[in-house]
């Protein structure tokens, strides 16, 4: 049986999916932006869920993509 928490990524891990550094994932953590997380044992960890989460609601649409879907 899985919990909520199964898969958890580390700050190293969540850079390297967005191809960003430890340290501007670090950041944005601190201030509150980006997936949310938990801490454990002190070390920051993010359920992959809530970064899945996240990537969706970054998700946008192009408006002169959703004028021609319109039309066709």
């Amino acid at each position: 049986m899985e919990t909520q928490f199964s898969m958890l990524l580390s700050q190293r891990e969540l850079a390297q999916r967005w191809g960003r550094s430890e340290a501007t994932i670090g950041q944005a953590t601190a201030v509150g932006a980006g997936p949310r997380f938990i801490k454990v044992d002190g070390v920051v960890r993010y359920p992959i869920d809530e970064i899945q989460r996240y990537e969706r609601a970054c998700l946008y649409f192009d408006p002169a993509e959703v004028a021609l879907q319109s039309i066709a």
